[in-house]
C-alpha cells in the first residue's frame, strides 16, 4: 500500500526512526494499523522530473523485492539521496536490505 498523506510522511520524519546509507535513508514509524505502507520521496534538488522518477523507480524496484519479507504494521517512507540519482539498482537492492534489517523489518 502506497502512502500518500502528507502528515502520515511528516509523522514519519517526526516520531519515526532513521536508518541511513550513502544512497538512501529510511524512515521506520510504527503504524497502528495492521498493514504497511511505503512512501518514497526524491528532493527536487536531485534534478530535473525525468531524473526524480527514474530514481523513483529504481528506489520502487528495490523495495519489490523485499516486500513479502518486510514485516506488517509499519510506516516505511525511503528518502533519496543525491548519490542514488546515478545508482545502478542492484546497489540500491543491497543497501536497502541492509537498511531494513538493521531496523529489524525483515
Amino acid at each position: 500500500m502506497t502512502l500518500k498523506e502528507n502528515h502520515l510522511f511528516s509523522r514519519a520524519y517526526r516520531k519515526g526512526r532513521c536508518f541511513s546509507g550513502k544512497y538512501i535513508a529510511v524512515y521506520v514509524l510504527k503504524n497502528r494499523e495492521n498493514n504497511k505502507k511505503l512512501g518514497i520521496t526524491v528532493s527536487k534538488s536531485r534534478g530535473n522530473a525525468v531524473k526524480r522518477n527514474r530514481t523513483k523507480r529504481i528506489i520502487r524496484e528495490a523495495y519489490r523485492v523485499f516486500h513479502p519479507f518486510v514485516k506488517e504494521g509499519h510506516i516505511i517512507v525511503i528518502v533519496a539521496r543525491q548519490p542514488c540519482v546515478d545508482a545502478h539498482v542492484s546497489v540500491v537492492v543491497s543497501e536497502l536490505e541492509a537498511l531494513l534489517s538493521k531496523a529489524a523489518l525483515l
